[in-house]
């Protein structure tokens, strides 16, 4: 019986947020906080299947003929996006499958997957079980529900394929479905399509820099470009802050109103991103050709630009207090930080110099510890695993 296990990682923006919806640079990574799938068929006289998300609450066994009555339907051959999530929705509420929010959202996501690639890949849906499980916090703007994308859409298309023969990998074609897959469950679960998202947690080890072409029309990122980079480590640090994402983007739009410089630091903004991209460039150049003296110079450089980014971020009120004692902390052990993401659950991440050691590394996290929980990670980090 087929069995396996798939884990994806989180992504990271590390410059550009607030930015993006005025078609401005963004640069997006992996985030080494993974969320982990294990699968396996059961026998087929069990005639269940079990889905364990225990991140949410969900432990579940379900009859299989409950699946297997959607996928018999004539109706169920000619059936679209859109209403094959107006079915889900009526499914899991009809069958009373969830209790809270997140739940509920989880739940979405999974029978779209399974039910939407079991369309398109031929998939014969038979008695089994996954399981999942995530580092990556809640509404933190660190891709937890696009790595969750990823890893379901992955296991489907995986189970498809060894239905048909051997399968240990992942072609690019197979990427680029998956992607597309978890791009489309995404637009429909929770009306957002950034297929740059997926693409980033999918595709390892390597920086994204791309330009969206407006606010409600993500799906056609423009100027897309990116180079391969090696991991890097970082601290990403929980800043105990809760603001609404809504909030947030009404306070930009404030800011974008009343602001005389808003545009001029926008603009600016953008040359930083721009800039650091191309540093990036040279870090990985550096690295390949082991020329450590040259890499310490381009990560010195790189932190002048994650300071002044951070301080454009103060500037239009767009970033906490609290950063800026955190800043004050790393900036005596040589290393940088700035706000990441616009998740309601606000972060920060630490950019740690090349050559650090581990005893640095460990005082500054229990320097920072006393007040912010802290995580030691990396960026750039394996995408899909297998």
């Amino acid at each position: 019986m087929i069995a396996f296990k798939i884990s994806a990682p989180g992504r990271i923006i590390l410059s550009g947020e607030y930015a993006e919806i005025y078609g401005k640079n963004v640069l997006m990574t992996t985030l080494n906080r993974r969320t982990t799938l294990q699968f396996a068929e059961l026998i087929n006289n069990s005639r269940i299947f079990s889905i364990e998300f225990p991140d949410v609450g969900i432990a579940l066994t379900l009859p299989l003929y409950l699946v297997e009555n959607i996928i018999s339907n004539n109706d169920f051959i000619y059936l679209n996006r859109v209403h094959l999530f107006e079915y889900v929705q009526y499914f899991i509420n009809s069958n009373n499958m969830w209790s809270t929010c997140e739940q509920k959202f989880t739940l979405q996501m999974f029978f779209f997957l399974l039910l939407y690639i079991a369309h398109e890949e031929g998939l014969v849906v038979k008695p089994f079980r996954v399981h999942l499980t995530t580092e990556l916090p809640m509404n933190a703007g660190l891709g937890r529900s696009t790595s969750f994308a990823t890893c379901l859409a992955a296991c489907f298309l995986h189970w498809s394929r060894l239905q048909k023969g051997d399968h240990n990998k992942f072609s690019r074609q197979e990427l680029r479905l998956i992607s597309m897959y978890a791009m489309y469950c995404k637009k429909n679960v929770e009306d957002s399509m950034c297929l740059i998202d997926s693409a980033v947690c999918l595709f390892g080890n390597r920086v994204t820099r791309f330009q969206y072409c407006g606010k409600y029309d993500c799906s056609r990122a423009y100027h897309t470009s990116y180079i391969d980079l090696p991991e890097m480590r970082i601290l990403l640090v929980d800043l105990k802050i809760r603001q609404n994402k809504d909030e947030q983007i009404e306070q930009v739009a404030r800011q974008k109103h009343f602001c005389p410089k808003f545009d001029t630091i926008l603009n600016e903004m953008d040359k930083i991103s721009k800039y650091i991209f191309k540093l990036l460039r040279l870090i990985a150049i550096n690295y390949t050709n082991n020329n450590l003296s040259q890499l310490e110079v381009a990560f010195k450089i790189i932190k002048g630009f994650i300071q002044l980014n951070q301080k454009m971020l103060s500037d239009l009120n767009l970033s906490n207090p609290s950063l800026t004692t955190i800043c004050s902390i790393v900036n005596d052990y040589g290393c940088t930080g700035k706000l990441t993401g616009t998740g309601e659950n606000r972060f920060a991440y630490i950019l740690l110099r090349p050559g650090i050691s581990e005893e640095e590394i460990g005082n500054i996290s229990a320097h920072l510890e006393s007040n912010f929980p802290v995580t030691v990670t990396s960026i750039s980090c394996d995408g899909i695993r297998i």
